[in-house]
């Protein structure tokens, strides 16, 4: 055998006893590692991973429930400062019309139309919508305000804010034209039927004027008493109804001014379960009470 190859054979032989002891090692740590406590405690049980993914899944549903709270009450609140902002506009609108308030809408026939004159928009068939005469009173004189929580579409004929105005008591209403008997056009004011008169109107801080608006097609423009004294229609009043939608709140602004929120929907004594169900879709919304002790102000 050759010098070289006798030098190889012993690098080879001392290579195979070096990997022999290292593996000797390797196999007694490991096997320490599973048998040793103290080892073993250098790294996470599944328990261990278990409570502490859980206490992390909680802590974050806690801080989303914290947030959409604050949001929610950031909502409700904005929602309030319109409602108050609308009730000072329908004041300043009657100290400048005789301390009658807005109408709650008025139709007029114009040559190929009829326009709509509501206390939100004013609109003619097939035309485009324009914020009607309380808005002219608010600090946004352009727009109409709407309800944060309010998220349905408004058709481009008859937008919507959702918010309902008083229209059995406050708001004076309008019918559509039609021919006279002197075979004349009968519109505008001469087919109204007036609210309350504002030397009748006794007991503002507990009537509502303006509240969240909502029934089972979404929202309305004209709040209804549950009392069905004016309208003498039930479908229309359980049309009529308001939204709690602020975590099972109604907001409204009182005849006085000021603004509060309504807990409990109630029905009216004309309700049944048809109407309950596909009309106002109770108690997502409802009456602000079972009588018409929150519409009338009398």
């Amino acid at each position: 055998m050759s010098k070289l190859s006798s030098n190889t054979y012993i690098a080879r032989a001392l290579i195979r006893r070096e990997c022999s002891q290292a593996a000797c090692v390797a196999q007694v740590f490991f096997t320490r590692s599973f048998r040793d406590p103290a080892l073993r405690r250098r790294a996470f049980t599944l328990v261990e991973v278990l409570v502490t993914v859980s206490i992390i899944s909680v802590l974050i549903a806690l801080v989303t429930s914290g947030i959409r709270g604050m949001l929610a009450a950031g909502k409700s609140s904005m929602c309030s400062n319109n409602l108050r902002s609308m009730g000072v506009a329908a004041h300043l609108y009657a100290t400048n019309n005789r301390a009658a308030f807005p109408a709650a809408v008025i139709y007029f026939q114009e040559a190929s139309s009829i326009r709509t004159v509501a206390w939100d928009f004013e609109s003619t068939e097939g035309g485009a919508s324009q914020p009607g005469a309380l808005t002219a009173y608010t600090d946004h004189p352009l727009n109409a305000m709407q309800c944060p929580e309010f998220q349905t579409a408004a058709s481009t004929s008859q937008p919507l804010t959702g918010y309902n105005y008083n229209t059995t008591f406050i708001g004076h209403e309008g019918f559509y034209p039609e021919v006279g008997e002197d075979a004349t056009i009968q519109d505008g004011w001469s087919r109204v039927r007036m609210g309350v008169n504002a030397s009748q109107q006794r007991h503002g801080a507990n009537v509502a004027m303006f509240a969240d608006a909502g029934y089972r097609g979404g929202s309305n423009k004209f709040m209804r008493a549950p009392g069905n004294t004016v309208e003498l229609n039930a479908g229309m009043i359980h049309a009529g109804t308001n939204a709690f939608c602020h975590a099972g709140c109604c907001n409204a602004c009182f005849l006085d001014g000021h603004s509060a929120a309504f807990s409990t929907p109630y029905k009216s004594e004309f309700s049944n379960a048809q109407l309950l169900k596909f009309v106002t879709d109770f108690p997502k919304n409802g009456f602000l009470s079972g009588d018409d002790c929150a519409y009338d102000p009398r």
